[in-house]
C-alpha cells in the first residue's frame, strides 16, 4: 500500500520539484524530498502547464465564434442608420478641437472645506446607538470632522444589552452536549460552505463564557437553530417524533432577541438575519427568509461592511480581527444574495460597483484545518478543508455569471433575444476560463470514489446550475430529439449536478446538504424532464432514469429541508402540464415504475409513462426511490461521470 501510495502521480508538483524536474508526490504542506533536503515547499495551484484548453472551453469558444458571426452578418445585412454609433468625445464642430470640462478647482487652490464637498467616498462615524456606521459621500452626515453624539447619548445601547441577557436568560434550554454537536454540525456541513461566522472568536467566547460583539445570544441562538435542522436530536425537536420541528422553539427565541437587538445592529446582527433567512427558507418559509436576506444585507450597508477599512484599522477605529470579520460577512451575504438570486429569480440587492472590500483572509484555523464530516470519509485520508478559498472561488463564480443572469431573465430588459445569446456566450466563455483554472485542490477527482470535502462539490454544483441558467433561454425544440446545440450543453451540465450528487450521496449521505442545492438539483431535473419527452427512445430512457434519481435526492433532502419538498411538487405540476400537451386524452391510469424493458416500448408509450410516474404524487411520497439503482458505481452512462477537464 505504502509503495504504491509513493508512485501515485499527483496533479501537480511542488515549484521546488518542478524547478529540479524531479518526482514530487505532492504531500501537503511539505512533500517528502523538499522535506528530506529541507527546502522549502510551495505550491502553484493555478498553474499547470502541462493540459490543453478544456473541451469545455473550447465548446464556450465556439458557440461565441457563432454568436458573433451571426451578429456580424446581421449587421453587414442592415440599413445603416441600424447600425448604433459608437460614442465619442464631445467635440468643437467648427474647429474639430475636443472639449474638456474645465477642472473645478486646482489641487493648489483647493480648501480643505471644498475638498471634503468634492469628495466622492464616505467614512464612518458614531451613530447614536454609539456604534459605527457608514455615511456615504452625498450625506452631510459624511462632512462632520467629529463624532454628533457624545458617549451619554449612548445609554440606550447598555440598556440594550440588558435586554438581550435578559432573553438569554429565559431561552437557554440545551444541554452542554447537545448545544456542542450543533456547533459541530454547523461548522462542518454550513460554514464551511456559507462562511459567515469567524470560528475562533466566536468559540472563544463560548469558551470564556461571555458573550461579546463577536458571539451574542442572537447569533447564538440563529446558529442553533439552522444547525438543528442538521441533527437527528430529538431534543431539539417540539415534538420528538416530528423531525420537520427541529429548531422551531430555538427559531423563536431568535426572533424575539432580535427585535430587541434591531435597534442597535452590528455586524453579527448581519450574519444572525443572514443565517436565520436559511433557516426560514428550511421550512418552506421563501416570503420570511427572503425578508431577513433583505434586512441582513441593508444593515450590512449601513454598517459599510462592504468598503475596504483598512484605512480604518490603521486609524485605530477598528481591530484586525474586526476587519475580518466584516470581510467574512459581508461576503457571506454576498454569496447569499446571489443564492437567492439564482433560486428565486429575483434581482439582487447587492451591485458589485459598491463592494471595495476584500475577499476573506485564508485564515490557517479555517483555511488548513482538518476537514472531518460525522462519519468515515471513503477513498482518502482526512482532507485539508481549504473552506475560505472554496467560498472566494465560488463568490467570483457569481460575480462573472450574475451580472448576464439578471440582466437576461429582467422583466423589463431593453435587449434583444439575439443580444442576451451574445450576453450569454461571452459570460460562458468567461466562466469556463475560470472553471477551468480552479486551483487543484478545489477541483473534482477524475474518479467518483475519491472523495472531497462536502463543501467542493456545492462550488461544482453552482457552476453547473448557472451553466444552465446560462442557456437555457435559447433552447430549440428542433434540437431536442438529436441534443444539439444549447440542448446539449444544458443536458450535459444537468448529468454532471445528477453526477455529482451520485458522489457527494455516496460519501457523505444527503442527511446534511445544505440547502442551496435544492435548487441545483430541481433546475437539473427539469432538464432531464425535457429530454425524457423526446421521441428518442434510449435518450429518454436515460433521462428519466436521471430524473428519477434526483427527485430520490431531493425526496432525502426533505428531512432537513421541507423546502426541497415544494420542488418535487414544482416538478409534478410541471408534468402534469407537459402530460397535457403530449396526450391530451384522460389518463387512464398512473405507473408506479418505469417498464422492465423499455427499449422494447414504443418511444410515445414511454414518454407518457414517465410523465405519467411523476405525477403520481402519493407514489413518490411512499416509494421515492423506487425501481431506482441507486448504486453510484454501477450505472451504465457513458457520460455520467465527472467532467474530465475538471479534475484536479
Amino acid at each position: 500500500m505504502s509503495s504504491h501510495a509513493s508512485r501515485r502521480r499527483v496533479a501537480i508538483a511542488c515549484n521546488s520539484c518542478r524547478i529540479k524536474r524531479t518526482r514530487c508526490d505532492g504531500q501537503f504542506p511539505t512533500c517528502s524530498r523538499c522535506f528530506e533536503t529541507v527546502s522549502e515547499c510551495t505550491y502553484d495551484h493555478r498553474s499547470d502547464r502541462r493540459k490543453p484548453p478544456s473541451k469545455r472551453y473550447v465548446e464556450a469558444l465556439l458557440s461565441r465564434i457563432g454568436v458573433l458571426e451571426r451578429r456580424l452578418y446581421q449587421l453587414q445585412s442592415s440599413d445603416a442608420r441600424h447600425i448604433q454609433a459608437v460614442p465619442v468625445p464631445q467635440s468643437d464642430i467648427a474647429t474639430g478641437e475636443e472639449v474638456t470640462q474645465p477642472a473645478l478647482v486646482t489641487s493648489s487652490e483647493t480648501s480643505d472645506l471644498i475638498r471634503d464637498l468634492t469628495q466622492l467616498y464616505g467614512h464612518l462615524d458614531i451613530a447614536e446607538d454609539g456604534h459605527l456606521r457608514y455615511f456615504g459621500a452625498p450625506s452631510y452626515f459624511n462632512l462632520l470632522r467629529r463624532s454628533q453624539y457624545h458617549p451619554r447619548m449612548t445609554d440606550s445601547a447598555s440598556d440594550f444589552s440588558d435586554s438581550k441577557d435578559e432573553y438569554h436568560e429565559i431561552s437557554s434550554g440545551l444541554t452542554a452536549d447537545v448545544q456542542s454537536e450543533l456547533l459541530a454540525h454547523f461548522w462542518t456541513w454550513q460554514n464551511s460552505w456559507q462562511y459567515l461566522v469567524h470560528k475562533r472568536k466566536f468559540c472563544d467566547a463560548i469558551a470564556n463564557g461571555v458573550y461579546d460583539t463577536y458571539c451574542t445570544p442572537l447569533l447564538l441562538q440563529c446558529v442553533l437553530a439552522l444547525a438543528a435542522r442538521y441533527s437527528d436530536r430529538v431534543e431539539v425537536r417540539d415534538s420528538p417524533d416530528m423531525p420537520e420541528t427541529a429548531g422551531n422553539a430555538l427559531a423563536e427565541q431568535a426572533k424575539a432577541i432580535l427585535h430587541f437587538e434591531m435597534e442597535s445592529p452590528t455586524t453579527s446582527t448581519v450574519a444572525s438575519l443572514a443565517i436565520l433567512a436559511l433557516r426560514e427558507m428550511s421550512v418552506n418559509k421563501e416570503a420570511l427568509g427572503w425578508t431577513y436576506v433583505g434586512m441582513a444585507i441593508r444593515i450590512a450597508y449601513n454598517l459599510g461592511l462592504n468598503h475596504d477599512c483598512a484605512a480604518w484599522v490603521e486609524q485605530g477605529k477598528i481591530t484586525e480581527d474586526e476587519a475580518e470579520i466584516r470581510k467574512i460577512t459581508w461576503w457571506g451575504c454576498f454569496l447569499l444574495d446571489k443564492l437567492f438570486v439564482v433560486a428565486l429569480g429575483r434581482t439582487g440587492m447587492i451591485s458589485q460597483r459598491d463592494i471595495s472590500v476584500s475577499k476573506p483572509s485564508l485564515l490557517p484555523e479555517m483555511e488548513y484545518h482538518s476537514w472531518m464530516s460525522d462519519g468515515p470519509i471513503t477513498g482518502i485520508s482526512i482532507p485539508v478543508s481549504h473552506s475560505v478559498s472554496n467560498m472566494n472561488n465560488t463568490c467570483e463564480i457569481f460575480e462573472i455569471a450574475c451580472p448576464a443572469l439578471e440582466e437576461m431573465y429582467a422583466p423589463n430588459s431593453r435587449l434583444s433575444l439575439s443580444e442576451k445569446e451574445a450576453m450569454a456566450t461571452k459570460t460562458y466563455v468567461e466562466i469556463s476560463h475560470f472553471y477551468d483554472h480552479l486551483p487543484g485542490i478545489l477541483k473534482l477527482p477524475a474518479s467518483a470514489k475519491t472523495a472531497r470535502p462536502a463543501h467542493v462539490y456545492s462550488l461544482h454544483l453552482q457552476y453547473y446550475v448557472i451553466v444552465i441558467l446560462l442557456h437555457r433561454p435559447f433552447l430549440r425544440d428542433n434540437d431536442r430529439d438529436s441534443l444539439e446545440g444549447y440542448n446539449k450543453l444544458c443536458w450535459d451540465a444537468a448529468g454532471q449536478v445528477t453526477a455529482i450528487m451520485r458522489a457527494y450521496r455516496a460519501h457523505y449521505s444527503l442527511r446534511r446538504i445544505p440547502i442551496s442545492t435544492i435548487h441545483v438539483v430541481g433546475t437539473a431535473s427539469i432538464i432531464h424532464l425535457l429530454v425524457a419527452t423526446s421521441q428518442k427512445g434510449t435518450i429518454a430512457q436515460t433521462a428519466a432514469r436521471l430524473l428519477k434519481f434526483n427527485i430520490a435526492c431531493l425526496h432525502e433532502m426533505s428531512q432537513a429541508w421541507t423546502w426541497s419538498l415544494r420542488a418535487i411538487r414544482s416538478l409534478q405540476i410541471l408534468a402534469e402540464d407537459w402530460l397535457e400537451l403530449a396526450k391530451p386524452q384522460t389518463r387512464h391510469s398512473t405507473c408506479a415504475e418505469l417498464p422492465a424493458s423499455p427499449s422494447q416500448q414504443n418511444p410515445e408509450d414511454f414518454e407518457s409513462e414517465v410523465l405519467e410516474w411523476l405525477t403520481d404524487i402519493e407514489n413518490i411520497s411512499r416509494h421515492p426511490t423506487r425501481s431506482l439503482v441507486l448504486d453510484h458505481y454501477s450505472w451504465p452512462m457513458g457520460f455520467f461521470r465527472f467532467d474530465p477537464s475538471s479534475k484536479g
